[in-house]
């Protein structure tokens, strides 16, 4: 951004409109283009945070000072337009119809109005009591008569007081009768407190020297803050400083006040906060120009304002956040003056007054965009349950909800994480203000289950080599245990190395690749380089990688019958080791034998006493040589291993809207994310590592989606409750990163779903939009076709419910279920997957998709969709590159678990036949153990398709065989 500090010559000069436009010394001499002196440094690059700018007035030369009802739905506002009278009368104008009504006397001036919350009266300033009103009003009809003009400057008349009537401008009642200019008046947000300006003490106290000198030359010398009561009474003083406090208004909560601050001698303002008992008074702005009218925006997060730093011929509005902190920020950059601005009551509109070259002035409305401005400041996304948020679905409520989860201070929504408590307490807080009912633990909107999150060093971690070659090595400088190694202490014995310790078999177009081939590891340690052969043509290289994570790699030595397993980067292979920040591999990465990492340093130190140089070894390997496994002559080693594990509490947030029937809908999305990637399986690039992954369409975007789905059909269930046959339940899942978690533990006790509704990444609206699952249900293709035909949204539906979302959890518990998905791009699973690049327009699109598929649902009492068990087109733990498939699908919510528990099988599937069933323990397939995920996809990848096997499981305590087919994919 452009950051400005101009010097600026010096002025006493206000070109008044309104209460909140008043000049500092009457009749001043000096021109309308001088300019304030040692201006401030601001910010004065073009943005478009107001946009779509339109007059709102048309009337008479001068309307001006205009300010919202509560509800948004009128405006009062000041106004040279009556007959006979050359002043401001106080008008309201219904924004709806756009009728205009006066409120006040028509006599005399007026100024300052305001509605109160009741929406039942109004207050304003005025002189019509003035016995001395139709001698003015003359005066004032001759002045502007004349061919010579006076110069402009606002009149402090003395005889000002405070006025209500109702909004019709009947029953005029009076609120103050002390002599002097009580004006600037506003309600506090709860209408128990007028907050105005007046310069009472002027006529009260006795003044002497330079204050009765300066209060004969300009009556706002003595203006200070008061406040009272909305009847008038208990008058309490809130300022008092030499020269003019005065514009006061509340902040949206009722705690703050802001006003703007000249200096004694008129010729700077500054603009200020306060609490509203007068304490804390703070100074916002240093621009040392005339910097007044402030206004809070509804979040009570920055302050607008107009100022005369660029020059008094062009005042211009400003914002600064509410602390000062940041430098304040130009908005508006038309040429003529620009003050007095005021936020509608959902922050989402601007009205302001402009004046042009020949002096006249009108008020002006424009669409404003608070995250622009939020950016602009350096300020996060203003939290959604703070604002106004409309039951009908709308881009600027989306934008909040998706700013807000997908902000940095949320750090990527971690599972178990301290922010997670707090995006999840806001969302239930959000659902308590609707009216829906808690579905969570006990009452409430929470429901939490238990998970497996980290792994910490334990203190007694040991590494030794004894024998011929001793060597004890140090830890997290030589040595570090991985995440999923087994704790406990390790006997000694022999160490072979074999090389990249790949067992690869033949491919349709790729040879065996066999690491361990004519070796005898049993009961000894194998020295393993981490990678895969790096010279290696690229399709080869392509398919030994499906075999070389290093889970795979433990599996397959385990398998060999390797007492441990010893991983090195080797010297060749670039790789910077970086010891002592233990990594968690993932709530399912369990196995039985140690496992660890040696530095490239000491493994090439301990091959060199065998005779052998690991360079070496390591070029012969990475040209695609066999393996020369390498037997370290008597050297033992041993190792001790303490790993502590740390158990998080992952947190859902469900709400309950209840219908006719018990028979429920589930709308859901995952609300948790990658952290700063240690929460899941991340993209980011190295220089990327580390920083928070806040994503913004992953899955704030579905979480918006669920948060505008249960403000309409709450509104609607109070509207028309004959719409919402069918009880609704909302949720957003935690875990769903981890393996779907979340959803997994709440379908294991929920009842009477018939359908679950599931938004995941629906921020990136292109061409079209893909409806997954359908094979699921009966019906669902029918009422998808209905739904495209009303909304005209081209979709792509595909028939596979076996998706890696939390669809699955309630399509494996017998549940029909349809995703809502905008499709993948670059910046998924990365820190680029931020808020500004969501296609808002596009959601809102979506959401009006999935809105109309619920209403389809739910307003009869019928059942829409029954369950269809489908053969899966490939399982998401087998995986889209495997050759051969089995058809069962786990529970990725395991814990504890040795084996691999199953969820189901796929319909028609080799697992089926078998007679493979929920719950089953997979413990043993084609004579190899399993003892997790990684033992049992190694084991998928390596068995023979179409040739009969054996699987064994354990079921309900009792280990049962079966004779079981693998299939080749199509």
């Amino acid at each position: 951004m452009k950051k400005v500090k101009v010097l600026l010559g010096a002025s006493v000069v206000f070109w008044g409109l309104s209460c909140q436009f008043k000049g500092a010394k009457s009749g001043s001499s000096l021109s309308a283009d001088s300019k304030p002196a040692n201006a401030g440094g601001f910010v004065d690059e073009k943005n478009n945070v107001i946009s779509l700018a339109r007059p709102l007035t048309f009337v008479g030369p001068k309307s001006g000072e205009g300010y919202f009802s509560p509800d948004g739905s009128k405006m009062i506002f000041q106004s040279e337009r009556q007959d006979g009278n050359p002043f401001y009368q106080m008008y309201i104008l219904d924004l709806i119809s756009g009728k205009t009504t006066r409120v006040s006397t028509g006599q005399g001036k007026t100024t300052c109005g305001w509605i109160h919350p009741s929406m039942k009266k109004v207050l304003f300033s005025s002189t019509h009591l003035d016995p001395e009103v139709s001698k003015k009003t003359k005066e004032e009809f001759e002045n502007r008569a004349k061919a010579v003009k006076a110069r402009y400057s606002w009149s402090f008349d003395d005889s000002y007081d405070i006025f209500t009537t109702d909004l019709r401008g009947k029953g005029l009642k009076r609120l103050t009768k002390e002599k002097g200019y009580d004006a600037e008046a506003s309600y506090s947000p709860d209408g128990q407190w007028i907050a105005f300006a007046s310069n009472r003490k002027g006529y009260t106290q006795k003044l002497e020297g330079e204050d009765l000198k300066y209060f004969q030359q300009d009556p706002s010398y003595m203006m200070d803050i008061y406040i009272m009561k909305a009847d008038g009474t208990g008058v309490r003083q809130l300022t008092n400083s030499k020269g003019y406090d005065g514009g006061p208004f509340f902040s949206a909560d009722g705690k703050k006040i802001t006003w703007r601050r000249f200096a004694p001698n008129g010729a700077t303002a500054e603009i200020y906060t306060m609490n509203i008992d007068g304490s804390d008074q703070k100074q916002v702005t240093r621009l040392k120009s005339m910097s007044w009218a402030p206004f809070f925006h509804p979040s009570g997060d920055y302050i607008i304002f107009g100022s005369s730093v660029l020059g008094y011929a062009n005042f211009e509005l400003f914002i600064v956040d509410a602390e000062g902190k940041h430098e304040p920020v130009r908005v508006t950059f038309d040429d003529g003056f620009d003050g007095l601005p005021v936020f509608t009551p959902d922050g989402q509109n601007l009205s302001w007054t402009h004046r042009n070259e020949k002096g006249e002035s009108q008020i002006v409305m424009a669409a404003w965009d608070d995250l622009a401005a939020r950016k602009l400041l350096g300020l996060p996304a203003q939290d959604p349950a703070a604002g106004t948020l409309s039951p009908e679905i709308k881009i600027e409520d989306i934008k909040k909800w998706v700013y807000y989860l997908a902000s940095p201070s949320l750090q990527g929504r971690g599972s178990g994480s301290g922010e997670e408590k707090i995006y999840t307490a806001k969302l239930a807080q959000v659902f308590k203000s609707w009216g829906l009912e808690p579905a969570g633990d006990n009452g409430n909107f929470i429901q939490s289950f238990e998970f497996t999150s980290g792994v910490n060093l334990g203190s007694k971690n040991s590494l030794e080599v004894v024998g011929s070659y001793q060597k004890k090595y140090t830890l997290s400088k030589d040595f570090e245990p991985l995440s999923f190694s087994q704790v406990g202490t390790f006997r000694e014995a022999p160490i072979v190395f074999v090389g990249y310790g790949i067992k690869a078999p033949a491919g349709d177009q790729e040879p065996e690749y066999n690491s361990y081939k004519g070796l005898d590891v049993k009961g000894k340690w194998v020295l393993v380089l981490q990678d895969l052969p790096g010279d290696v043509k690229s399709s080869r290289r392509h398919y030994l990688n499906l075999y070389a994570r290093l889970q795979h790699k433990i599996t397959v030595a385990k398998n060999e019958g390797a007492l441990g397993v010893i991983f090195t980067a080797g010297p060749l292979s670039g790789m910077k080791e970086k010891f002592g920040a233990l990594k968690f591999e993932g709530a399912l990465a369990e196995t039985t034998v140690p496992v660890l990492r040696l530095t490239s340093e000491a493994a090439s130190e301990l091959l060199k006493y065998a005779g052998h140089n690991l360079s070496n070894l390591q070029r012969n390997l990475d040209r695609g040589d066999a393996t020369e496994a390498v037997v370290i002559p008597s050297a033992y080693l041993k190792a001790q291993i303490d790993l502590q594990f740390v158990k998080s509490k992952g947190l859902n947030v469900i709400a309950k809207l209840p219908g006719a029937v018990k028979e429920a809908v589930v709308v859901g999305a995952h609300g948790d994310h990658l952290g700063h990637g240690q929460f899941g399986s991340t993209l980011a690039t190295k220089d990327e590592a580390g920083r928070a992954h806040v994503g913004a369409d992953d899955n704030a975007s579905g979480v918006a989606g669920v948060m505008e789905l249960a403000h309409h059909y709450a509104n609607l269930r109070k509207t028309n409750p004959a719409k919402v046959q069918k009880t609704l339940y909302f949720a957003v899942w935690s875990g769903e990163e981890l393996g779907n978690l979340g959803s997994s533990h709440y379908v294991k006790t929920a009842k009477n779903i018939s359908a679950y509704v599931n938004m995941d990444m629906i921020g990136r609206l292109r061409e079209r939009l893909f409806v997954q699952g359908l094979g699921s249900g009966t019906t669902w293709a029918g009422l998808v076709e209905e739904v495209g035909v009303r909304t005209a949204l081209p979709m792509t539906a595909q028939e596979d419910p076996h998706l890696p979302t939390d669809s699955l959890a309630f399509y494996m518990a017998g549940v029909p279920t349809v995703n809502f998905f905008t499709g993948s791009h670059g910046e998924y699973h990365t820190p680029r997957d931020t808020a500004d690049l969501v296609n808002y327009e596009g959601v809102a699109k979506v959401l009006n998709v999935v809105r109309s598929l619920i209403d389809l649902l739910i307003d009869n009492r019928q059942t829409m969709v029954k369950y269809v068990k489908v053969a899966s087109a490939q399982s998401k733990m087998e995986g889209r590159s495997f050759r051969v498939y089995l058809g069962t699908v786990p529970d990725y919510s395991q814990e504890g678990v040795k084996g691999v528990r199953i969820t189901g099988t796929s319909k028609g599937s080799p697992a089926e036949a078998a007679g493979l069933m929920e719950k089953d323990i997979i413990t043993e397939f084609d004579g190899m153990k399993i003892e997790n995920l990684y033992d049992y996809v190694y084991t998928l990848q390596a068995v023979k398709p179409n040739k009969e096997t054996v699987i064994k499981v354990m079921r309900a305590g009792n280990l049962k065989e079966f004779k079981i087919t693998p299939k080749l994919k199509d």
